[in-house]
């Protein structure tokens, strides 16, 4: 909105009228800094309370008439943040309906206001919260002493009805308002402090009851300029008794006294005292007693209780709506003095604590909620100086939406030092034995333990005596841990851990933990994880494995090494690292990738059946794998080949297979190989390899690399053993095919007595060029570049010998499986230089005398020119897949 000079004016000096204003959604943020400056702020106050500056607004005192009838806002967020009280408050989804009537003697103000929820937040502490208001009240000002008198205020939070009335003062040269208020319950009877029962819980009834109830308070004190009021609540209730109608028992006596007072500016003790709570039905008695004192600064509670409740009589004392089931009988006689900081710092033996907790069949149940707990257990104290206890727990039965738990016979004695060094926390030892544990936390964090024994001692750290420090060793036949559907269970299980405090939420664990067997199971692994007896050394979300002795389906592998964040991993699928040295006496690849679409249903049949290589598919790694192997592994098979002696690095990291310059053996052979494997889906996939294979023989080399028959279909006609290098990246499909139109990639074929067989294209071009030997010939040497590209196979001249001749062979493929070849005779027995040109295809093959192309393109020179291209393009294939896992 902007308003100019003129209309200013008529705002200073006119009366106003504003018979309906209406907002909707608005949203406010109220803001005052720290040294008092608010941003609502926008009108000049009078010059005889307060010296301003010049301004080239008209200085003029505000003193118009303003009539306003009706001013709705709806549905408003109003954020409140005052740096100068250290006060931050939010209101969600707030009505406020107001009528104004300003005069220059007296003047009125009406408000209608109700909200959803207010949070208020003081010096960092939450102080109240799921707070609902309705507020109706009329407002008297008198403009020339700044006094505002409310009059006829209704106060209603959370359904509880309150009457306010007295003074505000507003002084505007110290920025304060003064407060004076005071509040009381309205009608106050035993019959309203019934209906306060939240009714999720009871039902309304009709109730008959008789006893004196009064609640009053009073705010008083400055708001503003760093300063806060204080507040006091007074309950008293006394030789009340109740009962609701058609139940058939009641309230016999209720007598309870309660005061508290709260100041925010701690200039004054805050305190709560509940100076007596005293209950009688059938077969019920409660007496309490329980105070908090220094409440804003280091609350010290204390607590005494004498009672015996029969939750089966209760529930005919109530009328409890369908969702809630109360039943068993409780007996407590407790003495309580601690701090609250001892328990925020679990200083656990710092707490007095002495008699008796005894739950028998004790059950509460809200479906509605779904909450239940039930108990069976007694809980002794001995009421001394330092925290004794023992603790026989037959059945805890715990469920929520949060948690759930369940505990079945456990016994438990606890022991404290005598703590009078206030400075280090108090040692506290326990020792316990379990039959069964189980817990659930939320959705996805399941643990079970079998039947347990094991100590335990809180004690303060060396470094820092005021943290906590956790020893404790246990023993257990059983665990169980699954997180997100991942599954971990161990057998015989001994753990002994310490735990360092690093802040309020997290804990350090370090220590060791044995176990004769150790399963794991994950969604996106169809084969179990089977460890073998070992102990592994925990330190943080660091896990040290030394010859841990692992199996997986057929696979057999011997882990040393470290696997961080495994909790996490599990819980969160955060990122799990690993840097292990792995050696094994057999890999079976085809079942391990194959695992990776297994269900867990189908786990069983690839354990015990071999995967035929003809059904590979595509397989997507975890994202959150961050693997780093060194291999030594003694048999490896993939597909149809076995491959031993396979030594080298492997990284598996974001979704990307990582294979660096393992060595190996296979097919009679010595071969280096470089790879990257990444799958985003199952429909398809990439891959880049680099492999340098020696000494391999020609037929097995195509059985190895099937789409050289394709590439390169004349291999197949050479028999001998050659030196094979190939650069190559593609597209897989979902058999894990390479798609051959996007394969790219750089090859070296290098021979000697290279024998080729028999054919139909050799028989004609013996016969052509009048070969001594017309079914089988020997080349001396071969040495081969071929290159890969958008579809298409380019041979580079080479040079070879055979029979009487010796000649350069070159030409193109396309993937179509045509081809256009060249033979120049640079040597032979003929008294003329020709050239023999292939075309065609394997079905339809034309073959032609013509001249001889390829005279220059075997010199050193120009090979060296060929064997550079070809590796410059090996290398940018190489240097394109090393992108892809981030390696430089």
């Amino acid at each position: 909105m902007c308003v100019d000079s003129k209309s200013f004016g008529l705002f200073l000096k006119n009366k106003i009228s504003v018979h309906n204003l209406s907002l909707k959604n608005v949203a406010v943020y109220a803001y005052r800094n720290k040294t008092g400056k608010a941003n609502w702020e926008i009108v000049k106050t009078s010059s005889d309370t307060l010296a301003v500056e010049k301004d080239t607004i008209p200085q003029n005192k505000f003193d118009s008439e303003i009539d306003i009838r009706q001013v709705e806002l709806e549905h408003v967020n109003l954020i409140f943040d005052d740096r100068n009280t250290e006060v931050y408050s939010r209101i969600d989804d707030a009505d406020l309906r107001l009528k104004l009537a300003l005069t220059k003697g007296a003047s009125s103000l009406g408000v209608e206001f109700e909200n959803k929820n207010i949070l208020f937040w003081q010096q960092g502490e939450l102080l109240i919260n799921k707070v609902a208001v309705f507020l109706q009240t009329d407002i008297e000002v008198d403009r020339s002493t700044a006094l505002w008198t409310l009059k006829n205020t209704g106060l209603t939070i959370n359904g509880i009805r309150m009457d306010v009335n007295g003074e505000l003062r507003r002084d505007t040269v110290t920025k304060t308002v003064g407060m004076n208020l005071k509040y009381g319950l309205h009608a106050p009877s035993m019959e309203t402090v019934m209906n306060m029962i939240p009714e999720a819980y009871v039902k309304r009834g009709q109730i008959s009851a008789k006893g004196e109830v009064k609640v009053n308070g009073t705010l008083e004190g400055n708001y503003g300029n760093k300063q806060l009021p204080a507040i006091s609540l007074n309950i008293k209730i006394n030789d009340a008794s109740a009962r609701y109608e058609g139940l058939p028992y009641g309230i016999d006596n209720f007598t309870a006294d309660f005061e508290s007072y709260i100041d925010l500016m701690r200039r004054n003790p805050s305190f709560l005292n509940l100076k007596i709570f005293h209950f009688e039905g059938v077969h019920t008695k409660i007496l309490a007693d329980a105070k908090v004192e220094d409440l804003l600064i280091d609350p010290f509670i204390t607590l005494h209780t004498e009672s015996t409740v029969d939750l089966d009589a209760l529930a005919k004392t109530f009328p409890l709506q369908e969702s809630v089931t109360i039943r068993g009988k409780l007996d407590a006689g407790l003495n309580l003095k601690c701090r609250l900081s001892s328990l925020k710092k679990q200083d656990i033996g710092r707490i007095r604590l002495g008699g008796r907790l005894a739950l028998k069949d004790f059950e509460l149940k809200d479906t509605a909620k779904n909450f239940n707990f039930l108990g069976n257990a007694d809980l002794k104290f001995s009421d001394s100086e330092t925290l004794q206890a023992e603790l026989e727990i037959r059945e805890i039965l715990l469920n929520s939406r949060k948690l759930s738990s369940e505990i079945d016979r456990m016994k438990a004695k606890v022991v404290s030092t005598n703590p009078q060094d206030t400075t280090k926390i108090v040692t506290l030892q326990c020792e316990l034995e379990m039959n069964k544990l189980r817990a659930n936390i939320g959705d996805s964090l399941k643990i079970y333990s079998g039947k347990t024994t094991g100590t335990g001692e809180l004690a303060p750290k060396e470094q820092n005596p005021a943290m906590p420090m956790i020893n404790f060793s246990m023993r257990t036949d059983s665990l169980f841990f699954n997180a997100n559907e991942t599954k971990l269970a161990l057998g015989v299980a001994g753990i002994k851990v310490k735990l360092e405090k690093k802040n309020d939420s997290l804990w350090t664990p370090r220590g060791i933990i044995g176990f004769d067997r150790l399963l794991v199971r994950a969604p996106e692994f169809g084969l179990p994880l089977r460890v073998r007896k070992t102990a592994v050394t925990i330190d943080g979300p660091r896990i040290t494995l030394r010859n841990a002795s692992l199996k997986i389906g057929h696979s057999d592998m011997v882990a040393t090494g470290e696997v961080i964040g495994l909790y996490r991993a599990m819980a969160k699928n955060e990122i799990l690292k690993a840097r292990l040295a792995i050696s094994s006496e057999m890999i079976d690849c085809n079942q391990l990738i194959n695992s990776f679409s297994l269900s867990e249903d189908s786990a069983s049949v690839a354990v015990t059946d071999t995967v035929p290589p003809t059904e590979m598919k595509l397989f997507v790694l975890p994202g959150n794998l961050d693997f780093e192997l060194q291999t030594d592994l003694k048999k490896v098979v993939f597909e149809q080949v076995e491959f031993e002696d396979v030594c080298g690095k492997v990284d598996l990291k974001n979704r990307t297979l990582h294979l660096r310059n393992l060595g190996m053996r296979a097919l009679d052979a010595d071969m280096k190989a470089v790879m990257v494997y990444r799958a985003d889906s199952v429909r398809g996939g990439y891959t880049g390899f680099d492999f340098k294979i020696r000494d391999i023989n020609i037929a097995k080399l195509v059985d190895f690399i099937p789409s050289m028959d394709t590439i390169v279909p004349m291999l197949r006609s050479f028999k001998g053993r050659v030196q094979f290098d190939v650069a190559a990246e593609a597209r897989l499909d979902s058999n894990m095919n390479i798609r051959i139109p996007t394969l790219r990639s750089a090859m070296h074929i290098k021979g000697d007595s290279l024998v080729l067989m028999d054919g139909e294209t050799f028989a004609e071009i013996s016969k052509m060029l009048m070969f001594k030997n017309k079914k089988k010939n020997v080349f001396d040497s071969i040495s081969v570049n071929i290159v890969v590209n958008d579809g298409s196979v380019l041979v580079y001249p080479f040079q070879v010998s055979i029979d009487r001749y010796k000649a350069a062979i070159g030409g193109e493929q396309g993937l179509d499986m045509n081809f256009k070849y060249h033979i120049s005779i640079l040597k032979s027995p003929l008294p003329f230089k020709a050239g023999v040109n292939i075309s065609g295809n394997l079905d339809k093959m034309k073959i032609r005398v013509g001249k001889a192309k390829y005279k220059d393109d075997v010199t050193p020179a120009a090979i060296h020119k060929v064997d550079s291209t070809r590796m410059d393009l090996g290398r940018r294939i190489v240097e394109r897949f090393h992108r892809i896992v981030g390696v430089r």
